[in-house]
């Protein structure tokens, strides 16, 4: 096997090995502390209800429920940008329950991810949590925000991980009410930049040997 092979294995092994466990996390505040280039989606692309768990998948991201219902483009006044959000709520009298989660997968390794929540209402929700979890679904880390209490899509939840992630999950406390998300941000570096942070274990190895 020649040197630019072994080389080009034993950097992706590393880069595997990075994504595995627990990751440095850090907690973004808003859009603006994002540092790699990023990709946003504001929802409001359909109509009210549409089911959007596949919708975006050109995009590298994937929406889903723990019960494999619908999570769906839902029409609220007090958001961000309206007249979307996504949500999972209770869709019509006879079908699935709201639920009090919502997860997203993603394509690609992934780095950074935010969006804004609300539905904030009472009913013992008081807080959010994000979770990011590996290749191999090991969580990886996770930030918590504290809810305003106003009912409105307009608190920012976000983090930055330094090892890549590939799926998340979006959580309300208490025992009622439905996530409500909008303007949802997240970077997947360019290929260049993922290399780079998938050799940078290789070369400092390479340097202390060479030293």
């Amino acid at each position: 096997m020649n040197k630019p092979i072994i080389i080009l294995l034993t950097a992706a092994l590393l880069f595997n090995i990075s994504g595995v466990g627990k990751a440095t996390i850090a907690q973004l505040t808003s859009p603006a502390e994002f540092i790699y280039p990023t990709t946003t989606i504001d929802f409001d692309d359909g109509s009210n209800l549409t089911v959007a768990n596949t919708r975006y998948l050109d995009l590298g991201i994937e929406f889903s429920r723990d019960d494999g219902y619908g999570v769906v483009l839902y029409e609220e006044q007090f958001t961000t940008s309206p007249p979307n959000v996504l949500a999972t709520v209770k869709t019509s009298p006879t079908g699935p329950p709201w639920v009090m989660h919502l997860n997203a997968s993603f394509s690609s390794p992934t780095f950074e991810l935010g969006a804004f929540f609300g539905n904030d209402q009472g009913y013992g929700y008081t807080a959010t949590t994000l979770s990011i979890f590996d290749l191999h679904n090991v969580p990886s880390g996770s930030v918590t925000v504290l809810t305003n209490n106003n009912n409105r899509t307009d608190q920012f939840i976000g983090l930055r991980s330094d090892v890549p992630f590939y799926s998340a999950r979006f959580e309300n406390n208490g025992t009622w009410l439905s996530v409500s998300l909008d303007d949802m941000i997240f970077t997947v570096p360019e290929p260049a930049t993922v290399l780079l942070l998938g050799l940078g274990g290789f070369a400092l190895l390479r340097k202390r040997r060479e030293e």
